[in-house]
């Protein structure tokens, strides 16, 4: 086994599937034991229902996810040795660019088919500027003017899969061209989380863009830097907090603060708090007023549900008469709070798959994470390029099951075809000795 394959493997643990869910599920669970019922109703306008039982249940299903990936990655197997990661095989390079640039112009068309549907509706300019002067986008009427239209504007989701192309481009050295295309891909990310509330979409590409940069810089310099990357969630945590905080300001801050009154800084860590503490909440409250239907999976594979066509079908009411997310919706306005509707990503696969096979799930799942971690860490294209993306889901499993998105879906799809083409323009090269002519 090499040196090199071993430390990358072992060293960077916090992104590595047991550790990112042991950083986030554990504290955030526990967090949500030291709030009572009257602490929920206060603050966060609902009543705290979670049972300790279906809270160990939650906790066994993290257990069992970072045991499914420890057993993968401590399978005694030979490892693929990588001088440099990512080890891109000879040529990839010049495809991944050229990858890029078709990711990039797609995600450029989704956005701007999505600012014609918002002129289309009526947005404009003044209100972007009053939302900006104001602080207060609470009330705005873009989200419902900037609403996605099926199929097109879900282009912009490639964004992420051209962050993880861009992340990896620049790996090996500046390229001022995919330096500016990767700042505006974030800079509409950024309006995006301003002004349509949408913070998901700034996390899910720096989530990854952190990953990449993580092991890259891990794996080529010294032990001080790599040092640095260990610790680095000392430092990544509070400023998640911090920007969590700033975007929290103008999207609930100037309307609380008028009715609440009270400092910022506390208003925004009770915020912070009940966005974990109600998705575990609202986990139990789904699984007792929706209870189990296992005859068709909903929120495991709810991107299938909502793909193009077959959402306009409405496939999965026809086959079980339930419509999904509006039934959440509903339990959240009859016994909850509608304001805080993160669904608890631990109680997805219960819902979907009952106790043994959310159980199982959680196993399987973890075991998956863990060979694309572990060949993600030997230079494997399809794992470099799958297990950024994978690792947004792992921090956010207490608040959503991320994979399992319509979101995501357009991303997986681009990164798996970039990872054909270039295997296959590998095979179809041929190895041949130029000629003296």
């Amino acid at each position: 086994m090499s040196a090199p394959a071993r430390s990358r493997l072992q060293g960077v643990w916090w992104l590595s599937p047991p550790g990112a869910v042991l950083l986030t599920v554990p504290a955030s669970l526990g967090l949500t034991f030291l709030y009572d019922d009257a602490a929920f109703r206060q603050q966060w306008g609902s009543p705290k229902v979670l049972t300790d039982s279906t809270a160990w249940l939650f906790a066994f299903g993290t257990a069992l996810l970072a045991l499914g990936a420890l057993l993968v990655m401590a399978w005694p197997s030979p490892l693929r040795p990588v001088p440099r990661w990512p080890g891109l095989p000879a040529g990839a390079t010049t495809r991944l660019r050229r990858a890029s640039t078709v990711v990039f112009r797609l995600t450029m068309l989704g956005y701007v088919t999505l600012l014609l549907a918002g002129v289309a509706r009526g947005a404009r300019p003044a209100q972007l500027v009053d939302v900006l002067f104001n602080q207060d986008n609470f009330s705005s009427t873009l989200r419902s003017q900037f609403a996605p239209v099926t199929g097109v504007t879900t282009l912009t989701q490639l964004g992420i899969a051209y962050v993880v192309l861009a992340g990896l481009l620049l790996c090996g050295g500046r390229d001022p061209r995919t330096e500016r295309r990767l700042a505006l891909v974030v800079g509409l990310a950024l309006l995006r989380a301003f002004f349509l509330t949408e913070r998901l979409a700034i996390l899910e590409l720096m989530i990854p863009l952190a990953t990449i940069a993580a092991l890259c810089v891990a794996d080529r310099h010294g032990p001080r830097v790599r040092g640095a990357v260990l610790a680095a969630p000392f430092l990544l945590v509070p400023a998640v907090i911090a920007v969590f905080s700033v975007f929290e300001y103008s999207r609930s801050w100037v309307f609380y603060s008028q009715q609440r009154g009270g400092s910022f800084v506390d208003f925004a860590l009770d915020r912070f708090a009940g966005y974990y503490a109600t998705a575990y909440n609202n986990g139990q409250l789904a699984l007792t007023y929706q209870g189990v239907d296992t005859r068709a999976p909903y929120g495991s594979i709810e991107g299938l549900w909502t793909a193009p066509g077959i959402q306009q079908w409405g496939l999965y009411q026809l086959l079980t008469g339930r419509t999904g997310t509006s039934d959440y919706a509903d339990v959240l306005r009859q016994h909850g709070n509608i304001e805080f509707n993160n669904p608890g990503g631990l109680s997805i696969p219960f819902m979907d798959y009952g106790t043994v096979g959310g159980l199982v799930f959680f196993l399987l799942v973890g075991a998956l994470l863990g060979l694309t971690y572990r060949r993600c860490g030997e230079g494997r294209l399809w794992a470099v390029l799958l297990y950024p993306v994978f690792a947004t889901g792992l921090f956010e499993v207490p608040r959503y099951l991320y994979w399992g998105q319509g979101r995501v879906a357009p991303t997986l799809v681009a990164l798996l075809v970039v990872a054909w083409y270039v295997r296959r323009s590998r095979v179809r090269t041929p190895d041949r000795v130029p000629s003296a002519n």
